[in-house]
């Protein structure tokens, strides 16, 4: 009857009868099904032939779906008129009415309505009067989920059951496994919905290995023949052709993929040879120019292709043909068809992955992801010459003294290939593979008019110039600027070699296998040859270039200690430091702020390296002054770099022997900007220094004549936390450097509780609560966790109760909150209070040190029940751990008359946090809150409170036990997390009242 209701209205199936549910459960009891030994052959026969029949019947009401050009609800454009017929008809049942809202709107169908009479027609004995939410997303994951039920059930069948030969009786025949082979082909080929041809690729795979394990040479066979098919037939696709062009192939590259898994391990791999050898002929560029009859095949090959680069079941297997992969995508690129660049793209960089391994962090040149250039053109020589002829054609382009830019389709992967080498020290060793070739086209495309092209060009250099060779290439290059500006000099030019004089010279400079005693002389050289043009200066790349020589070489140096002190004569008088003009104090145009960050550099080094290195005489006065004078530059992106540059400089004297600052660091100038920097990066920078800096020191803030002291600074930081929820960096800078505000008042006995202070320490409390919740960033969990953790020893565990019992036990529970929080960093962090509690008030032979997230929470809770007797206020503790106890969650019960159509959304997220244990929480304060309601120092209870508890905790049971009886039979199936919350509720109002109870029996005792 399902079926038929399906056939009939796949609207109404997918809203009161979806058919996926049924047929996973067969698949499930299925598998529990020892196939071998089953009785009633014939009986179990049928059965099977029966459910194969089924799976055929539903997958024909929901392919009109799944298959069509726009599955995700958009209007059908399909031509094939059987499809297009289904499609009308669903759409029909949808009625759009000339708008897009249906798909995302719901539609309440009644069965009592006269638009859907001729839909419950067929269902006499309908549940006339229910109400439906159904949308176009619903009817669509209907669909393919019934598609992938479908797929599973025909695979579990084909793998599971016994064949049937003529020498073996079974209860599937070859007829029918080659039957659903046909069936896979067909939707892998044709499905456009990832979820449906991605499910039925699982299924598909088990069938294909079904068919290697079977003793029919017949079946066997079927997988070869079934590729050589699939691959004749993308061969002569054309747009007329039923395989989709577009969504990345759909499920032709998981059809291939299945079929070569199939292929024994052992095996010559003649199938993935056969494969790749007809692929990567497709995917190349046709001698005829991109036609209708090339390119399709030819985006199928490139599509299919990146499946297989990106299939680790083939692991070393694809491996010799990467080399023929990386070939099609670089001359890809070259097409005028957008749709074969596309595809071009994708498979670059699934072969850059498989290549240089998968990205582990955010640098994109970290060593963990490169390999030397000996290493790469080793595994992959025929990249060698391919690559070297490639660079050759790309960098004739590149040549901009026409003033027109032109940017070869290749070049850029080509440099992204060649930038992910390294130097390797065997490179100086003879080898049919020598790097030298690549130089000189590397080195010409510093002329381009691009500018991520010369920069590209300079990183793929570094890996081509052997270490003992670096020196005169780097001389060699600066040779080539002339000594003087002129009208002929090419300013690109220009920028491209200073960049690859630059990333040489670092790479140098950091090489531990460079030659240490003859190499003084070429340094020299080197140094000798950047005096001459110091006129380059106004360039940026020239001045990081003096910043990096600057740190790198000893100031014993004679040759180097000469050029800082140009370098620095030219600093002075620059318009960063020395502006003349109100023009040079807003300095703007293109490349100013390269300019203006790169002159930054260098100055951050001067203002915070030793004197001598510069050769600085009034050593307070210039560099304190030109520090000043950074901070208060007009460009922000200066200011940014300095406080970067000071942030990171405070941070390592603290954590290593670094020198400290050569100047004392005035307090003031930071205050003025924490007090008037109009952009937020600046501001959370410079309070993040300040947060470094002794408290001391800095206070009372001063800006002009206006000074702030303790308690005015900190109500200034708390409004900025409260401002800035836009910013994270900057809330999170505020509220640490407010929260060791108020602990540093709080130690100096500067903060009275009233009036005004009552407010800042609510609204503090308020939002370290606010960052501990589950649905905020880890960061700023981390930052909440941070400060809990500092203020352990003075807010938490003071004997004295300097917050007052609300605002400390809201401290509290915010830690309570975190330890329990889903991210392992922010609970460990959080456990770390254990390190900071007194000793006096841990229990003897308990550790001090790190502890698990669940053991300090447990040892939280002891400690937190005997601040309480500390304190004297165990009646207080006890309302409060029983509020805990009950918690914040609210059980409403809708009305029985009116569904609530509003109550379940599809795809809607559930819990946050995966890792709270409601109930284990509950059952920790239930455990503590009986310690206390035996304590001595417990006074007797007011009726009032334990009315009160009583009552919340009475009608919290009444409620929840409500709920649940209201929910549908078996509700820990059908409701399981409705089921599972509400007995938690049920669970803490039982234990609640069980501590009422204890606290009436004290009273009456």
């Amino acid at each position: 009857m399902t079926f038929v209701q399906a056939e009939m209205s796949l609207l109404q199936a997918a809203a009161s009868f979806p058919l996926y549910g049924r047929a996973h459960c067969i698949t499930a009891a299925l598998q529990q099904l020892s196939t071998g030994s089953l009785q009633l052959q014939a009986e179990w026969t049928d059965v099977v032939s029966d459910l194969i029949t089924l799976c055929y019947r539903m997958s024909d009401v929901v392919s009109p779906v799944v298959q069509s050009s726009s599955p995700e609800g958009l209007i059908p454009m399909d031509t094939d008129s059987e499809t297009s017929a289904g499609l009308q008809k669903i759409l029909q049942e949808i009625q759009p009415r000339d708008t897009n809202d249906f798909f995302t709107s719901a539609r309440e169908l009644n069965a009592t309505s006269d638009e859907q009479t001729r839909t419950h027609q067929a269902n006499a004995s309908g549940s006339a009067g229910e109400a439906y939410r159904v949308t176009a997303q619903m009817v669509l994951v209907c669909c393919w989920r019934s598609m992938k039920e479908v797929s599973m059930l025909l695979g579990e069948l084909c793998q599971s059951m016994p064949l049937h030969t003529h020498t073996h009786k079974g209860l599937i025949t070859e007829e029918q496994v080659k039957g659903v082979g046909q069936y896979f082909r067909e939707q892998l080929l044709q499905s456009r919905h990832r979820g449906a041809f991605e499910l039925a690729y699982v299924g598909f795979v088990r069938l294909t290995d079904m068919l290697c394990r079977s003793g029919s040479a017949t079946l066997q066979q079927l997988p070869t023949l079934w590729l050589k098919e699939v691959l004749e037939e993308v061969k002569c696709s054309d747009h007329s052709s039923k395989l989709c062009a577009t969504r990345r192939s759909a499920g032709i590259p998981f059809y291939i993929q299945a079929l070569l898994s199939s292929e024994p391990k052992a095996s010559s791999c003649s199938l993935l040879k056969m494969t790749m050898k007809e692929l990567t002929a497709l995917a190349m560029p046709s001698l005829e120019g991109a036609t209708e009859h090339s390119t399709v095949p030819q985006v199928h090959a490139l599509n299919i292709l990146r499946a297989l680069y990106r299939d680790t079941r083939l692991g070393e297997n694809i491996m010799p043909f990467v080399s023929e992969g990386v070939k099609a995508a670089v001359l890809g690129f070259t097409s005028p068809v957008w749709a074969v660049r596309n595809s071009s793209t994708l498979l670059f960089s699934s072969l850059v992955t498989r290549i240089f391994g998968v990205k582990r962090g955010k640098d994109e040149h970290s060593k963990k992801n490169r390999m030397t250039g000996r290493e790469f053109f080793t595994r992959f020589p025929a990249l060698y010459p391919f690559l070297l002829s490639q660079l050759e054609e790309a960098a004739s382009s590149v040549e901009s003294d026409s003033g027109q830019v032109k940017l070869h389709p290749s070049l850029f992967l080509l440099l992204l290939i060649l930038g992910r080498l390294y130097p390797s020290p065997m490179d100086g060793s003879s080898s049919p593979l020598g790097l030298a070739p690549f130089m000189p086209f590397i080195i010409s495309c510093a002329r381009s008019a691009v500018y991520r092209t010369r920069e590209m060009a300079a990183r793929a250099l570094v890996p081509f110039v052997l270490v003992t060779h670096v020196p005169a290439t780097i001389q060699t290059l600066l040779e080539s600027f002339p000594m003087e500006p002129g009208p002929r000099t090419q300013q690109n030019h220009i920028h491209g070699t200073l960049l690859q004089v630059l990333f040489l010279l670092r790479s140098y400079l950091t090489d531990t296998h460079r030659p240490q005693t003859p190499a003084e002389d070429q340094d020299s050289d080197i140094i000798k040859n950047l005096r001459p043009r110091l006129w380059l200066a106004t360039r940026a790349g020239y001045l990081s270039l003096i910043a990096t020589a600057s740190s790198g070489w000893p100031v014993r140096n004679s040759q180097l200690k000469n050029l800082r002190e140009e370098t620095l004569a030219i600093l002075m008088d620059s318009e960063l430091v020395a502006p003349r003009s109100p023009d040079e104090v807003r300095l703007s145009g293109p490349g100013t702020t390269q300019y203006l960050q790169s002159l930054s550099c260098l100055a951050t080094s001067v203002a915070m390296d030793s004197a001598g290195m510069w050769g600085i005489q009034d050593v307070d006065g210039v560099q304190k002054d030109l520090l000043r004078r950074l901070l208060q530059c007009p460009h922000y992106e200066v200011r940014q770099l300095a406080l970067d540059r000071l942030l990171e400089r405070l941070e390592n004297m603290q954590c290593s022997d670094l020198q400290p600052l050569p100047f004392d660091l005035s307090g003031t100038t930071l205050t003025h900007l924490a007090m008037n920097e109009p952009h937020s990066a600046c501001l959370s920078k410079v309070l993040q220094v300040l947060t470094v800096l002794p408290l001391n020191s800095i206070l009372p803030w001063k800006d002009g004549s206006v000074s702030l002291n303790g308690e005015e600074a900190l109500e200034y930081l708390l409004s900025v936390a409260e401002k800035s929820t836009h910013s994270l960096e900057l809330h999170c800078a505020a509220l640490s450097l407010a929260s060791r505000l108020m602990l540093h008042l709080v130690e100096e006995k500067k903060l009275q509780l009233g009036g005004a202070a009552v407010a800042h320490v609510a609204l503090w409390g308020a939002m370290v609560a606010q960052c501990c919740s589950e649905e905020r960033p880890v960061e700023v969990k981390l930052m909440a966790a941070e400060v809990l953790v500092k203020a352990m020893p003075t807010l938490l565990t003071a004997s004295n109760l300097l917050l007052g019992i609300s605002h400390t036990l809201a401290l509290w529970q915010s830690l309570f909150t975190l330890l329990q929080d889903e991210d392992q960093d922010v609970r460990d962090r959080a456990a770390d209070f254990v390190c900071y509690v007194p000793k006096h008030l841990l229990t003897t032979g308990v550790t001090t040190g790190p502890v698990s997230s669940p053991v300090a929470l447990e040892m939280g809770v002891k400690l937190l029940c005997q601040l309480f007797q500390v304190w004297g206020q165990v009646a207080v503790g006890v309302i409060s751990l029983t509020e805990w106890l009950l918690g914040d969650d609210q059980v409403e019960l809708g009305s029985a008359d009116t569904p609530d159509l509003d109550e379940e959304f599809l795809f809607e997220k559930g819990d946050l946090n995966l890792w709270v244990e409601p109930l284990q929480w509950a059952q920790l304060l239930h455990t503590q809150l009986c310690a206390l309601s035996t304590a001595p120092s417990l006074p007797a209870m007011h009726q009032t409170e334990l009315d009160r508890l009583s009552s919340l905790a009475n009608t919290k049971a009444q409620t929840a036990g409500q709920a649940l009886a209201a929910l549908s039979p078996l509700p820990q199936f059908s409701a399981t997390i409705e089921h599972a919350k509400l007995s938690v509720l049920k669970e803490r109002a039982t234990l609640a009242q069980n501590i009422v109870a204890i606290l009436r029996q004290k009273d009456l005792s």
